[in-house]
């Protein structure tokens, strides 16, 4: 059984992660985003196995994964800005599978992804700060209150360490919650560039 933590959370180990997966895949599935990242629209089909991978990556690099409950009802994830991802971590992971899940255009499109966020990071959290890497919630546990648990647990962190917190969200109806939490727009631009794809970027500043 995975290790609780506060408010029932459990923090998420390999045990979970296909469940997991599946969570955020189906929170994610409507991002139009995909269809650029993807150019084979039958590998969208293929999300789940993906997400399985960035999942037991950020559990091998030492982030912050926790879950409403074992059936993963909602997911998040974050970890330290100084916290790097090595190349054994990432093979151990299952990095070679994502050109079989997601093609060689998935993995070149992540590439300049991460680059252009890079980016942002640089421009809007240039000290050490806390990575919002993900939070998801299943379409069918979405407005039952999961999103705001995993908040508050975040916000805790965030309380106790004083430091400030970095995160990209998709969809405009998320930011009016992360404004509740303390997190301010800083800018909404669009990726990939010149598409309807918003991206909104936020920080919580530092606790006093």
């Amino acid at each position: 059984m995975p290790a609780s933590s506060r408010n029932g959370l459990i923090n998420l180990d390999f045990s979970l992660v296909p469940t997991a997966a599946r969570s955020v895949a189906g929170a994610f599935a409507g991002d139009p985003s995909l269809d650029y990242a993807f150019a084979d629209p039958g590998k969208k089909a293929n999300l789940h196995y993906i997400m399985r991978y960035y999942l037991k990556l950020d559990i091998l690099s030492g982030g912050s994964c926790i879950a409403t409950s074992p059936d993963c009802e909602g997911v998040a994830s974050w970890c330290l800005s100084d916290i790097h991802s090595s190349w054994w971590a990432k093979l151990k992971a299952g990095w070679l599978t994502l050109p079989y899940y997601g093609g060689w255009h998935f993995v070149r499109y992540s590439q300049k992804e991460d680059r252009f966020f890079e980016t942002m990071k640089a421009r809007y959290a240039p000290e050490r700060y806390v990575y919002l890497a993900l939070l998801a919630v299943a379409p069918m546990y979405q407005r039952k209150g999961y999103g705001r648990k995993l908040l508050t647990e975040l916000v805790a962190t965030l309380e106790a360490s004083k430091l400030p917190c970095y995160l990209e969200t998709q969809n405009m109806k998320n930011v009016n919650m992360y404004r509740g939490f303390g997190f301010e727009l800083v800018e909404s631009t669009a990726y990939p560039p010149g598409t309807g794809c918003e991206i909104h970027i936020m920080v919580r500043p530092a606790a006093a």
